[in-house]
């Protein structure tokens, strides 16, 4: 079954119909969000053991063996596994089959961009019992509303220009929304936040300092000192990432559109970042780009196999892509 954006929250007021839950798309920050709404809305209706899989339960056990395994303090599981870390993973008819046998555990994929005529995203579509949950990144209009629902959550009150200047400023990745959203939220601590303070929090050192780190990348070698500051600030490993990816992702997309050398940036990115992005523009090749996105991929997946070693890897990944 497919669940479309629109029916989401209708979807996960009751689960206990589905075995399994595909949780896919460019969105990673929403892939995580609605993983955990699902794993704690079925935690309250059943009381769950929540296992990520590793490469070592996988060496020890079949995903067969761990769909029928019982758990002695719980009446089921939740098996979660991130496919991005598990490409080779073989997800054939005996493994559809299991999840859709009797009382099984309950299975999470959670995915990347997986084209529609896969197998995996076919599975979960046709069958009643597994949910497709795809997550794209927001548009310029939902970006809007989605900043709305994260103020009313974390009870953030702003104003409809503040709403504008952040749509712009913080782009469609949730993961980055929700970071800020809280920052914002715990600034306030329940009254109104002006448009100024807006403009003051959102454009603290810490953000400053993540674009600093995007824009000196083949300009300087100032990055991995950038990122130092990041960390000292308390911002963690993934913002840092999706932030390199999604200016890299806009420098391939301003690239793709634009046909002669008039690079002229859109009047959301501050002036003072323009001639760093557009020495980039000039310097880098689609193919190039291309290469360096997919590479951003890689240390994603690397900070997460080896966490205690993540700050170091991503240093290295940063000396790599500096220029004296």
């Amino acid at each position: 079954m497919i669940v479309k954006n629109n029916f989401f929250k209708n979807f996960v007021e009751d689960l206990t119909e589905y075995n399994g839950f595909l949780i896919y798309g460019p969105d990673k920050g929403q892939v995580k969000e609605r993983s955990n709404i699902i794993i704690e809305r079925l935690n309250e209706e059943r009381g769950l053991n929540v296992l990520k899989v590793t490469q070592e339960d996988l060496e020890k056990n079949s995903l067969t063996d761990l769909i029928h395994q019982q758990d002695i303090f719980s009446n089921k599981s939740i098996i979660i596994i991130d496919l991005e870390f598990f490409s080779n993973l073989k997800l054939d008819e005996i493994f559809f089959q299991s999840i859709l046998s009797g009382n099984v555990n309950y299975i999470m994929l959670e995915g990347g961009n997986l084209k529609k005529n896969d197998i995996i995203v076919k599975n979960f579509t046709d069958q009643k019992k597994l949910a497709c949950i795809p997550c794209y990144h927001d548009t310029d209009s939902s970006i809007k509303q989605t900043i709305k629902d994260y103020s009313k959550k974390f009870n953030l009150d702003i104003d409809e220009s503040s709403v504008d200047y952040l749509a712009n400023k913080l782009g469609s990745d949730k993961l980055i929304t929700l970071q800020e959203i809280k920052k914002l939220s715990i600034y306030g601590n329940g009254k109104h936040v002006t448009y100024d303070e807006v403009l003051h929090a959102v454009g603290d050192s810490s953000l400053i300092n993540i674009n600093k780190i995007c824009d000196h990348l083949f300009n300087s070698d100032k990055a991995p000192y950038f990122y130092e500051k990041i960390i000292e600030a308390g911002q963690n490993n993934i913002v840092v990432i999706r932030s390199l990816l999604n200016h890299f992702y806009f420098l391939l997309n301003f690239k793709e559109d634009t046909l002669n050398n008039n690079i002229k940036l859109p009047a959301s990115i501050h002036f003072s970042r323009h001639t760093l992005i557009q020495n980039q523009i000039k310097l880098l090749s689609k193919e190039k780009i291309k290469k360096i996105i997919a590479n951003i991929y890689e240390l994603e997946k690397m900070t997460k196999k080896e966490y205690s070693l993540s700050e170091l890897i991503i240093k290295k990944f940063l000396l790599h892509y500096s220029s004296i």
